[in-house]
């Protein structure tokens, strides 16, 4: 009985790889073909559905692994439409479908196609109630490409509102409070304030949403009472001492953070700390 010698082998193997290693660069190299032909065609829901067999969810699957599959590096707007569409179909073939949310969160916002993750992911959120994701994508884009910072906090609160564990729960509020205060709508900042403390199990939260409650409760007393100081006088009040000296106030408003209210150079009230330059400016 002969027995090969391993050498060989060995030398063919070392040559294989020597020869595999010199072709790698010259692959890579190579001018690629379009990407975008996975994405040339919206087929007909009643097509993908025949062509599954009449299984709707078999046919939402195929549907997410063409959208999975196709490159995205050299697609043209046109075919972000298509996929735009073909994930809408997938939404309305199998709505809590978690990949087909995911897909389209990660690209048809960033490229053109707002309205159509936007439905994808609001069906997802409505399907998958256990879920905080796609309520938390659907407020991000609200916030981020429609600039509506009063939707998005409305949006994250039903993130939060979804959400099973008690630490993202209070993280996703805790944006929806951010949010909510940024905007120009006081009162429903202050209403979604006192929703949110109302509902949360965790007290400490609670009490913070209530504080920040009374800060916009505040702000609105001030703005309402500079409105009416700029009707009788004319003029933009230059700090706090005037709104009390014309009795609009009744007396400067005590912060429930222990910081200060001032008048900014805009004529809208500020929240500064105390002794801060902004008070000093004001302060007359």
């Amino acid at each position: 009985m002969t027995r090969s010698h391993p050498v060989p082998w060995l030398l063919i193997g070392l040559l294989s790889f020597a020869g595999f290693a010199a072709l790698v660069p010259g692959l890579y190299g190579s001018p690629r073909l379009p990407a975008s032909g996975e994405m040339e065609v919206a087929v007909p829901r009643f097509a993908q559905v025949l062509t599954a067999a009449g299984d709707r969810y078999l046919a939402a699957d195929l549907s997410t692994f063409r959208a999975l599959v196709a490159s995205t590096e050299r697609m043209e707007r046109e075919n972000y439409r298509i996929l735009g569409i073909v994930q809408s179909d997938v939404a309305w073939l199998n709505p809590a479908h978690e990949d087909n949310y995911y897909i389209a969160a990660a690209i048809l916002p960033w490229n053109g196609e707002l309205e159509a993750a936007q439905h994808v992911l609001q069906q997802a959120s409505k399907a998958r109630p256990f879920d905080w994701q796609p309520a938390f994508y659907y407020a991000f884009n609200t916030w981020h490409f429609s600039k509506n910072a009063r939707e998005g906090a409305e949006w994250m609160k039903i993130a939060a509102d979804q959400a099973l564990d008690e630490g993202v729960r209070i993280q996703l509020l805790q944006l929806a409070a951010q949010w909510a205060g940024n905007t120009q709508d006081r009162a429903f900042a202050i209403r979604l304030h006192k929703a949110m403390a109302r509902e949360t199990r965790h007290r400490g939260f609670a009490v913070f949403l209530e504080k920040r409650a009374t800060r916009l409760e505040n702000l609105l007393r001030i703005e309402e009472a500079v409105a009416r100081y700029e009707e009788r006088t004319g003029r933009t009040p230059l700090d706090m001492a005037d709104l009390v000296a014309l009795r609009l106030l009744a007396e400067v408003p005590s912060d429930p953070f222990a910081m200060q209210y001032v008048i900014g150079r805009d004529g809208k009230p500020e929240v500064v700390h105390p002794g801060g330059p902004a008070q000093a400016r004001n302060s007359r």
